[in-house]
């Protein structure tokens, strides 16, 4: 019997991101995205393993001024190219924007 252990459930997302790298952006999506991490889809990014990324999230297409949610994250597992990565750092800001995404996506 497989131990359920996420610590919110997570929304089908189809999300792009940018997860960056020695401080340069790699383009990623989102497959699955929760309130505490999401599954991840590597599309142009290497591997290359860290103890934690800086993660972009631009929820749709941006209007001048609107914001992007800025969120640290570390790996918990990859396999090929998915990744699952914990959200281990936001701002109070970032997480209701974050709230505000999966609210739309529901």
């Amino acid at each position: 019997m497989e131990t359920e252990r996420r610590a919110a459930p997570r929304s089908s997302a189809r999300v792009y991101f940018n997860k960056y790298i020695d401080g340069h952006p790699h383009l990623c999506e989102a497959v699955e995205l929760s309130a505490t991490g999401m599954l991840a889809r590597r599309i142009h990014a290497p591997d290359a393993p860290r103890a934690a990324y800086a993660v972009e999230i631009a929820p749709g297409p941006l209007a001048e001024g609107e914001p992007r949610i800025w969120l640290c994250a570390s790996p918990v597992w990859s396999a090929g190219e998915l990744e699952a990565l914990r959200f281990v750092e936001c701002s109070d800001r970032d997480r209701g924007l974050v709230a505000d995404l999966l609210a739309r996506l529901a």
